[in-house]
């Protein structure tokens, strides 16, 4: 399993993570402030992203994503604890396709009252996924099977002649916190690849894998740790566990 920062080539190694944040904060720049809070952000050439959430001289939160275009409507944002939040993912009628739980790159400076959403980038930090040729390949594995394969198949599932186990489609999306707030922004997504590219961390050097991916409702940036994953190719799908961080408003 990736930790988030590697996702962004930020490395593996705990024991540095410290020196590269207190690195990417002094390289930062105030983007924005509400009272006594404001956000410092440091970006890489190629769009890794750092959100530092400061209050006085205290940095309070550090938020990993990326420089990326909208791929998703949010409406009915509703604040759930700290930088998470919940939001229905609408089309361009208003009518609700799913739904996310995501950690909000300016959480701090929202008003919860408010009722807010609009174009939305979302960064999907895949932190444990595998890639799959195509449809066909993922939906015969292992990890399209929804709950436990060995399980008896439920009285309706016989009584209809419905397959068992159940399986999620190669386009499907599980936003746990949704469901579960504890959960965080931690989210099952499977989706086709649309674009891929490879980009190299100035802090570290280090490559991490970006790829446009299509699934239910939206699209969104993935972003894999480059040592452990290589590019993705177009066409394939990618599936597993991501850490969903959403930025409301790209420019």
């Amino acid at each position: 399993m990736s930790s988030n920062l590697a996702c962004i080539g930020l490395g593996s190694d705990a024991d540095a993570y410290q020196a590269l944040l207190i690195r990417a904060h002094e390289h930062s720049a105030v983007v924005a402030a509400r009272d006594d809070v404001y956000l410092s952000q440091w970006q890489d050439a190629d769009g890794a992203r750092l959100t530092f959430t400061i209050t006085g001289d205290d940095v309070v939160a550090v938020t990993p994503s990326l420089a990326c275009e909208a791929g998703a409507i949010l409406a009915e944002l509703t604040h759930q604890r700290d930088e998470l939040w919940t939001a229905a993912v609408v089309d361009a009628d208003g009518e609700q396709l799913t739904a996310v739980a995501a950690d909000i790159e300016h959480a701090a400076l929202l008003d919860p009252t408010q009722t807010i959403g609009g174009p939305a980038a979302l960064v999907a930090l895949g932190v444990a996924m595998e890639s799959y040729a195509d449809a066909a390949a993922f939906g015969s594995s292992p990890a399209s099977i929804l709950g436990d394969p060995d399980s008896e198949a439920p009285e309706e599932y016989v009584e209809q002649g419905w397959t068992w186990p159940p399986r999620v489609s190669s386009e499907s999306f599980i936003s746990y916190g949704v469901f579960d707030p504890e959960q965080g922004a931690h989210a099952l997504l499977c989706g086709e690849v649309l674009a891929a590219r490879t980009g190299h961390n100035s802090l570290t050097g280090q490559p991490y894998r970006v790829a446009r991916v299509r699934t239910v409702g939206f699209e969104a940036e993935v972003c894999l740790d480059g040592v452990e994953h290589p590019q993705p190719e177009v066409g394939s799908i990618l599936a597993g566990t991501v850490y969903l961080v959403a930025c409301l408003n790209p420019q």
